[in-house]
């Protein structure tokens, strides 16, 4: 009895000894999959209406991540092309905007007369609903967006509100922004005054819709890594 009550016990103490390295994997495991969930999900990039928009007044249009910045994974650029230029086609308030999909960028060209009155950065009440449904199909994304300003060479009017065209560029680009901001979109957000500077890349066009085509605001959705400067 005495040696069966030995045998007894030490197997109690090697099934809890079993038991008790379980619950430690156990434990283990799933504190892994939490952080594999985060990191994939992009749960940690998640931030509410009031996170910051970074601008800048660039020409060179570069661009380079925060050291350390988790990025989530991107939506498919190819098949959100196809979508928005579905959505736009079919909706005469977009009239005017381009689709253009790039080797690793999307760029939604949206013409300034679409959105503002000459000379001015803030949207014009009818345009509002433009912008608010575009933040809207844009908020479920996971890709990085970034919002540029264009103008073309001409100086700005007498009394304008703003000193040049990189501050006109810039409050525009910031104004588009904000738009997407409040309607959802919840990624951070950067924002870039170019002024004229890419006027001399338009493709060769009548002079009318050249000046037209110059005067716009991008929204350049980028993948989850960038390898290079924007275009």
């Amino acid at each position: 009895m005495v040696t069966f009550s030995d045998l007894v016990v030490l197997m109690l103490a090697f099934f809890v000894l079993l038991f008790a390295m379980s619950a430690f994997k156990a434990e283990a495991f799933e504190r892994l999959t939490a952080s594999l969930t985060q990191a994939f999900s992009g749960a940690s990039l998640a931030q509410g209406p009031d996170a910051p928009v970074t601008t800048t007044r660039e020409d060179q249009g570069g661009h380079e991540a925060p050291r350390g910045t988790r990025r989530p994974r991107a939506q498919d650029l190819g098949y959100l092309a196809a979508v928005l230029s579905d959505m736009f086609a079919q909706d005469p308030r977009f009239g005017g905007t381009l689709v253009q999909k790039l080797d690793d960028r999307l760029v939604i060209l949206l013409p300034a007369d679409l959105l503002f009155a000459g000379g001015r950065a803030d949207i014009a009440p009818e345009a509002r609903p433009v912008v608010a449904d575009l933040g809207a199909a844009l908020s479920n994304l996971r890709n990085r967006i970034a919002v540029a300003g264009h103008t073309d060479p001409r100086p700005v009017a007498a009394g304008s509100p703003f000193p040049g065209n990189w501050e006109l560029s810039l409050a525009r680009a910031a104004a588009v922004a904000n738009g997407l901001r409040r309607a959802g979109y919840a990624q951070p957000l950067e924002v870039w005054g170019h002024a004229a500077t890419r006027f001399d890349a338009l493709a060769p066009v009548p002079e009318a819709e050249r000046d037209r085509l110059a005067r716009r605001v991008d929204i350049i959705v980028l993948p989850d890594r960038v390898e290079g400067p924007p275009a």
